[in-house]
């Protein structure tokens, strides 16, 4: 599978350089890298990165998005591959708009995917204990919000970590042909469809948030991540990764489920 690439500034002073079919890492007191560009899905940069022009086009001529994060923020900025046509299945997506009763039905399957989510995150945080078959969408905002309310810097942390998601879900959405701004929950809104569908999501980034703050070794000063910090973030993320990229896939084909039903 191909991995993510992440750059992250430490006062190191990380250059990416386009070379050939792949990327060139160097940075201060330590040896250069190549990537094969064929072996990255997206690239995560955090912090201040030089990247040459050449890079971008590289990984926009692959279909890789790249994903910027500002340290000590909630910034962050997506590029993606340009491409003057419409996405394949562009007109399909519109049929959802064309009635209520169609968008009543993808708004519930949203609803639905994202509270099986939610059950199944709180039953991983309190496994000692017994939860209903179903919570409520109010009830779980209010546990996880009282949760949220011991960190002083817990929306700069689930932001990071949504967006790591996001990052999974956009490249599925871009591999499958979709326009990712063409949303109905989050209608006429960059990236709409992108947003849409991660709502189902926001219970992974509940969790990972929770996990890393649960973690002994988490101490941040000034609102400022340190280098620690930011590792044990992609670590908790890259050690679920593999079942994100794959509830995406399975989204994305349950979407495509919706547009065949509704062109019958």
């Amino acid at each position: 599978m191909q991995r993510t690439l992440y750059l992250i500034e430490r006062g190191n002073r990380i250059n990416l350089h386009a070379d050939g079919p792949s990327l060139l890492i160097t940075s201060r007191n330590k040896a250069a890298r190549r990537i094969p560009v064929n072996a990255i899905d997206k690239v995560v940069v955090i912090g201040n990165i030089r990247i040459d022009a050449d890079s971008i086009t590289l990984c926009a001529d692959n279909n890789i998005p790249l994903l910027f994060i500002s340290q000590g923020n909630t910034e962050k900025a997506f590029i993606l591959p340009y491409n003057h046509k419409l996405p394949r299945h562009y007109k399909e997506q519109r049929i959802i708009i064309q009635s209520e009763d169609t968008q009543r039905r993808y708004r519930k399957w949203i609803q639905t995917r994202k509270t099986m989510m939610q059950m199944q995150i709180l039953r991983e945080i309190f496994k000692k204990f017994r939860l209903p078959d179903e919570i409520g969408e109010g009830n779980y905002q209010f546990i996880i919000n009282k949760i949220g309310q011991r960190y002083a810097t817990w929306s700069m942390i689930k932001d990071i970590v949504e967006n790591f998601i996001r990052a999974i879900i956009l490249g599925r959405i871009l591999n499958a042909g979709l326009d990712p701004h063409f949303g109905i929950i989050n209608r006429r809104v960059n990236f709409g469809l992108l947003l849409d569908l991660s709502l189902i999501f926001e219970p992974e980034a509940d969790l990972q948030t929770i996990k890393f703050f649960q973690s002994n070794s988490v101490k941040i000063e000034n609102n400022e991540l340190s280098e620690s910090n930011i590792k044990s973030i992609i670590d908790r993320f890259e050690s679920r990764r593999e079942s994100i990229f794959q509830l995406a896939e399975t989204v994305i084909d349950e979407f495509f489920e919706i547009m065949k039903d509704l062109r019958k």
